[in-house]
């Protein structure tokens, strides 16, 4: 199987037909000389390219027989090359002599004729691949054009970039993105599908998702369903074969910006760029939206096949009250994993009827936006600390921030992904975690009694606070990594041990 490349280079400057495509072997720099029949077992892929460009596109993406009959090609721009890579097992050179000027392997003809016409396969004039058919704009007026997968439409919301390189199911359904598009800077996702067990919520609450690459198959064994057919189906807009890494970078200099993904061909871009312009997520409530609507009772651990901790036989029970500011499952299997009773309750139940229940500890879960834009959130906290022991994640870690009189900004860009270092300043040890926020606790606006924990050594933030007295502990990211890493896991083991010591 011999493998040869024929170059059309034309001279017409109007559109032209090309024809009389065969093979040629050059003898000398004025005479060609074509072989005397074209073989049936001729396979060629057809590209073409613009003079001006170096980039080349498939006419026809597979391989295809051509025969005798085969009478040439149409092409609408006389500036474009067209190239055959052939496969044939005749030795046919197609490479001109040294001293030949370009070989006119076609001839001018008037009117059109059809593209690979004469192919034994069935003719189509449309592209075998996927054109750009959405674009994401960004408020600082840059246009991106992209593909389009999932759901279609007009969508807005913030654009922040995850660097996790796995977990892309758990990315989608934490509650915590609600109101944003999340970027991946890992190039290439969806290769392992999705499956109902890596959820880590009922819906996915993000606004859009934006990669490099979407894979075009899907390779695990636990997986149910392509995640294109998946964000169809959970009515979510996505995008791909788009500059992330040159978007991620923009990110990075000018902060998290406010972007809007649409389908619509009739919308202008100055439309969507004013679309951008007025809508805001500061100081927008959007834990409402998320929150359970009553209490439910949680008892389910972390599966056998997946639990990593040791020594996980805890004989006694503690009952946790866990607000549902957005809560992930993980958090709450986690709980029931160290032997403990779980009642989630919603974001604005009050604090009197938590401690009704006399419950040993609660819980402040992760959640999205401002923690300033929930200030009942912020009282609720307030009425609960020094009753009972309290543990905050994320969006609790700020809540309780401004409820011991501390103040919370909004980052930069936020950190977001499954490799943030942070040093435990209790233990002198560093732990790789998993953190999704935008806002943050700033410790000099809190009490001398409050004390900071952990810090995040990509920016020095605040990651952690305590303050044995109140019977408080909180962390600004997630210990129970989902997606990992599992470093910071035996952060619940210290509320464990946190609810012991006032329980005895």
């Amino acid at each position: 199987m011999s493998k040869n490349l024929v170059t059309i280079i034309p001279r017409a400057k109007q559109p032209i037909s090309l024809s009389g495509f065969f093979p040629l072997v050059p003898l000398d720099s004025e005479s060609l000389t074509p072989p005397p029949f074209l073989p049936s077992h001729w396979m060629a892929q057809v590209h073409a390219s613009y003079a001006d460009c170096t980039s080349t596109s498939l006419v026809s993406r597979r391989l295809r027989r051509f025969h005798p009959s085969f009478t040439g090609f149409t092409l609408s721009s006389p500036h474009v090359h067209v190239r055959l890579h052939m496969h044939s097992t005749s030795h046919v050179s197609t490479s001109p002599s040294p001293n030949s000027s370009p070989p006119h392997f076609y001839k001018s003809m008037k009117g059109g004729s059809t593209l690979l016409s004469g192919c034994d396969d069935s003719v189509s004039t449309e592209r075998p691949w996927k054109t750009s058919d959405a674009r994401l704009v960004l408020e600082d007026g840059s246009v991106w054009m992209a593909k389009s997968f999932g759901a279609s439409g007009t969508q807005i919301g913030e654009v922040v970039f995850n660097t996790s390189l796995t977990g892309y199911q758990e990315i989608l359904t934490d509650p915590s993105y609600a109101g944003q598009f999340v970027l991946m800077t890992n190039p290439h996702i969806g290769n392992t599908g999705v499956n109902l067990d890596d959820e880590e919520s009922n819906q996915c609450f993000l606004a859009g998702l934006v990669i490099r690459s979407i894979s075009m198959c899907t390779s695990n064994w636990r997986c149910s369903e392509a995640l294109g057919d998946y964000l169809k189906k959970q009515n979510i807009m996505a995008i791909y074969d788009v500059d992330t890494r040159a978007i991620t970078r923009r990110l990075r200099e000018d902060g998290s910006l406010i972007g809007v993904l649409s389908t619509d061909e009739s919308t202008t871009d100055k439309e969507l760029i004013e679309m951008a312009h007025k809508w805001k997520i500061v100081g927008v409530d959007l834990i409402s939206g998320i929150s359970c609507e009553a209490p439910y009772n949680w008892s389910e651990k972390t599966d056998t096949e997946w639990e990593f901790k040791t020594g996980s036989d805890y004989r006694e029970e503690f009952h946790v009250v866990a607000y549902d500011f957005g809560i992930k499952h993980n958090i709450l299997r986690r709980l029931a994993s160290y032997g403990c009773k779980v009642t989630v309750v919603p974001s604005k139940w009050p604090a009197s009827e938590t401690l009704k229940l006399n419950p040993d500890g609660v819980l402040f879960s992760n959640g999205p936006g401002d923690p300033a834009a929930v200030p009942y959130a912020v009282e609720i906290v307030k009425d609960i600390i020094g009753k009972a022991p309290v543990f905050g994640i994320c969006m609790g870690h700020q809540l309780l921030g401004q409820a011991l009189g501390g103040k919370t900004f909004k980052m930069k860009f936020g950190h977001h992904g499954g490799n943030h270092p942070v040093c435990n300043l209790r233990k002198g040890c560093i732990e790789i975690s998993a953190q999704n926020h935008n806002y943050a606790v700033d410790p000099a606006s809190l009490p001398p009694s409050i004390e900071m924990t952990h810090i995040n050594l990509n920016d020095n933030s605040c990651a952690g606070l305590r303050c044995p007295e109140l019977k408080i502990m909180s962390l600004q990211y997630h210990p129970e990594a989902s997606p990992g890493p599992h470093d910071s896991d035996l952060a619940f083991r210290e509320f464990i041990q946190l609810m012991k010591g006032t329980k005895s």
